[in-house]
Order: C-alpha cells, then structure tokens, then sequence
C-alpha cells in the first residue's frame, strides 16, 4: 500500500533545505536570533523522542519546491524525555513549526501540504508554549475487488471526513479531511494516521469529481456508485476498522471522439501537436484527463470517454517552426450516447516577448542576477496565464538580465513577475521601446523586442498585531493578512499573504518603499467566515520596521447582526 499524497516526503525535505539556509543566514547577520520551545504530548503525557521541524515559512503561500536537487540533511530537534523541544538561533523571519509523526494524528492540523503552526520571528523574540498534541491514530483498511472477485491493484482510495456539520469533506488536495491511497499487489489498502470520527471509503474518485481511474466505476463502501448508499466507517483513537473491503464494477461502455487540428490563419492541418480534454465541471476546463498527438493530417482520436460534459486544446507542439501551442480558446464537446466526430480546434502562432530587465537606482549586476529567481509570465490572449516556468518553450530572467518568454498567445498581454520566496523585489513597470506600457499588442506569430521590465528592490519590514476585542475567537480561526502595493498596477503585482500565528502576529519582509493597503481576512470554511475583512494602509520608507495594529471588534460584529 502507499499513500499518494507524493508531496508529504517532499516537502519535508525542501523544508529542511530551505531551513538549513535560514540558519546559514541568521549567522552571517548581526540580528539577535531567535528562540522557538514547546511541548508535544501524545494523549495527554509528554512525547520523547518526537521530531520537530522549521521551515521557513513562505510569504505568497506557495512551498518553495526546487525538484532534481539533492537535499541535505534533516535539521530540526528531538524532544526530550518529557516530550520539550527547543529550536536555538533562527533568524528573524516567517517559519512553519511542525512535528513528523505520520502514524498519529495532530490536533488542530488542518492542511496537509502546509503541515504545523505558523510563526512570525522578530529580532531576539523568545518564543514559549507552541505546543503541539497528538493522538493515536486510526487505521482504515480493507480489499479493492473487481465484480469477478480479481483484486483492483494501484486503485486509489480515498477516505473523507464528516466535519462538525455532518457534511462529509468533498474532494480538495489542499484539505487535511481528504486522503488518497493505493492498493497494493493484492488489492490491498491501508489508511493510517486517521482523527478519529465518520468517514465514507471510496475506491477511486467519486461521482461529484467526475474522474475514474483504472477503467473502474467510482465506487463508495462497500459497493455503492450512488454516495447516498454508501456506508459510514466510525472509528476511535488508536482503532482499526478492518474489513472495510470494496467491490467496483467496470465502468459503461466508452465512445469515440476525434477532430482535427489546424493553423488559426491559413486552415491548414497541424500536424504533431498534444491535444489534451477534461471534464467540464462548473462551465471550466478540468484537471486533463487524457492527451493524444496530432497525426499527419492533424487529425487526433480520444477512446473510450464515457458520457460527461468536455473540453478539449492544444498543449504544445512539436517545435518544428510552427511557433508553439495555444492554451485556448477550448473546445467543448458532449458525450451522451454516441461517438463524437468532426471537432475542430484552431492553433495559434505562438509569439514571442524579449528584453532586458533593470533594478531601479542602481546598476549592481550581483544585485541584478538575483532577478533569476524571479517567475515571469503573461496575462491575457487567447491562451490566459501563461506561466514562463511551467510553459512549454518559455524562459526566465537570465543571469546577464535578459530573459524571452514564448509561446505567447494573440490579444492584449500583460507582462507579469511572480514571487514564490520573499525575494525583496517588485516590478515597478513595463517599457516598450523607450514607452511605459499597460499592454502589448500581440499577434499571432509576432516576435516583439525592446521590452524593459524595471524592478525595485527593498528591504523595508511590516510587522503586524491582531488585537480582539468585545469576545474570543473561535478556536479553530484561522486569520491571514496580505497587501496590495497602491499605485501598482495589478498586472504587474499579486497580493501577498501570510496566515496570522498563534500569538496574533504577522511579518512582512524585503517591501520596496511605497505605501501598502492591508487586509485581515478570515478565509471562509476556517471557522470566521462571517468576519468581514479589515484593511488599513501603511507607508514603507527606506528599510525601516513598520508597526500595525488591526482591530477585530467582536462586538461591533454583534451589533451590526
């Protein structure tokens, strides 16, 4: 059996990563470190010999993943006899404190991929009491079977939680409720490190998901397609529920789909192309279901869809002059109960966006090739975002300051820069030819130089505080603040958000000079979505620390319903 949620091991291992150069940092500087201890218990008493790990939390939200790279080694500490931890000489700065233990379950632990507690270090702070509990978790297993009594191998099962609503969790990798696992050879599963509680089994993803896997129907606990049959598995702390076995029948019979591809301009065939289609859930383009490359004629045949509701495009292409592929417009089609023939999907030219990259006040090339780190990506034409890391054919900013994104698609396109780290810079504005610009104009095909992205670079600091008055929150709130840079345009700046710590305190880092509107949200779902957000600006000059205080009146809120 393995579990596939495949991030777990690997962001445990960029966390420490990341880590070691948080401490690498914090002894190059002159800044008084910081000091992170607690306690983790285990139903009640302490907890020796538990593994507690920092990571260097990320400001945007947005693990910092560098795949192919091999990882040091693990940095963290071990609790002691009585289940205290102590982490010495962290840097100032945002970090994630979590504690590695995969067979129990980790009260309060709500999101999987950003497992632990957040925590916003400022110079010398001395931090107490983040504690962390665990229990003994559950176990849910049992046998995947097809209608004949042939185990279901590599199926994947999934177990969702009844919340405190009685509403089971829907599927979202982003929520802790939902877990996804594999049979092994035998068509066995084992899920483990379960809270206790109600959870309904399903082999495969269920209908509201509009997926299959392994040319089986979806199929709930113990044979039920329809959910509303299926059976609820209960289990305590430190329990097994055995037996839990499913029977999956082989989905209905599949249809055909083909169509063709061709150039937008000329109408001729385009040969050597991927094609890929999804479901259409909610009027948009799913998660890909499926890919096929174009033949000589352009033409492509998709097998075996059965009856739902698809879109189809062109991903890429096989690089032969063609310019490369376009993200859309889709084409949707309906499956009911027949083959589909005759769809036409229309490629565009890629074009391509070239030039040179600034710092602002300065000429420093050290400084300058820093900007690598930095994600361009456009916004707009017929293709949408269009990220120049994960595109095909596109680039980033090189070390001597010049960088081309390609596979650009036709219409009005917005140059934008991502930060996935705080990495202290912001683009300012886009030139053309010596101009400032909102937008180029791009057609299909076009090659367009001479443009100038110039970017800031700061080291100014916000350093927030949420105050609560007229009552408590509850406690299973969850508080993030961000910022919009006023003045800047939105096609050059995404909001950046961290999530509140438990000691009600923020920390932004590396903010170029300028003023900041602020907002303290209450994500929905997280126990305050009937908050309204709350915003205030702040002025950054130089690399000086700003102090902010937000407010949260719990009784103007009562009085107001």
């Amino acid at each position: 059996m393995k579990r596939i949620i495949r991030f777990a091991p690997l962001l445990i291992s960029l966390a420490v990563f990341n880590a070691v150069a948080a401490r690498a940092q914090s002894a190059a500087t002159n800044k008084a470190s910081a000091t992170i201890a607690g306690r983790v218990t285990l139903d009640g008493a302490g907890a020796p010999g538990a593994h507690v790990m920092l990571d260097p939390h990320v400001n945007d939200g947005f693990p910092r993943i560098s795949s192919g790279v091999e990882q040091p080694p693990a940095l963290g500490v071990v609790t002691d006899a009585e289940g205290r931890y102590r982490i010495t000489g962290v840097a100032p700065g945002a970090y994630r404190v979590s504690v590695f233990a995969p067979v129990h379950a980790i009260e309060g632990e709500r999101d999987p991929l950003t497992p632990g507690k957040t925590i916003n270090l400022a110079e010398g702070d001395n931090v107490e009491g983040l504690d962390f509990a665990l229990t003994r978790g559950a176990v849910i297993t049992g046998k995947v079977t097809d209608d004949k009594d042939r185990p279901v191998i590599a199926a994947p099962v999934n177990a969702y939680k009844f919340g405190p609503d009685g509403d089971r969790q829907r599927f979202n990798l982003f929520n802790p409720m939902y877990m996804r696992w594999e049979t092994d050879d035998r068509g066995v599963y084992r899920i483990f490190g379960l809270e206790a509680g109600r959870y309904l089994v399903a082999a495969g993803f269920d209908s509201s998901e509009r997926r299959t896997s392994g040319g089986y129907r979806p199929t709930f606990y113990p044979n039920a397609a329809d959910e509303a049959q299926a059976r609820v598995v209960e289990v305590e702390s430190g329990g097994e529920a055995a037996n839990v076995d499913i029977r999956v029948a082989a989905l209905a019979k599949g249809y055909v789909v083909t169509g063709r591809v061709v150039d937008a301009d000329s109408g001729e065939p385009v040969p050597g192309v991927t094609v890929t289609y999804g479901a259409v859930i909610g009027g948009r383009f799913g998660l890909g279901t499926g890919m096929r490359m174009t033949n000589a004629l352009g033409e492509f045949r998709f097998e075996n869809l059965p009856p739902n509701s698809y879109g189809a495009r062109v991903i890429y292409s096989d690089a032969r002059g063609l310019g490369a592929a376009t993200l859309g417009p889709d084409v949707k089609f309906d499956v009911v109960d027949g083959d589909v023939g005759g769809l036409e999907i229309k490629a565009y030219r890629g074009a391509t966006i070239s030039g040179v990259v600034a710092v602002e006040g300065s000429n420093d090339p050290a400084l300058r090739a820093k900007l690598a780190q930095v994600n361009l990506f456009t916004l707009g034409g017929s293709g949408g975002i269009m990220l120049s890391k994960f595109s095909e054919g596109n680039g980033a900013i090189s070390p001597d300051g010049t960088f081309k994104l390609s596979n650009v698609q036709p219409g009005k396109v917005r140059v934008m820069a991502g930060f996935f780290r705080p990495i202290r810079f912001a683009l300012l504005r886009v030139e053309h030819n010596g101009v400032e610009v909102k937008a180029l104009d791009v057609n299909a095909g076009d090659q367009i130089t001479g443009v100038r992205l110039v970017f800031a670079y700061g080291n100014g600091v916000i350093a927030g505080r949420v105050e609560v008055k007229g009552g408590s929150l509850p406690a299973d709130v969850r508080m993030k603040a961000y910022y919009r840079r006023i003045g800047a345009s939105l096609a050059f700046e995404s909001p950046k958000s961290i999530e509140v710590d438990g000691r009600g305190q923020f920390l932004f880092e590396g903010l170029t000079q300028g003023t900041y509107r602020l907002f303290l949200d209450f994500p929905s779902g997280a126990g305050g979505d009937y908050l309204p957000t709350v915003e205030q600006d702040v002025t950054v000059a130089g690399e000086g620390r700003h102090e902010v205080t937000f407010v949260v009146d719990l009784a103007s809120k009562r009085k107001d319903e």
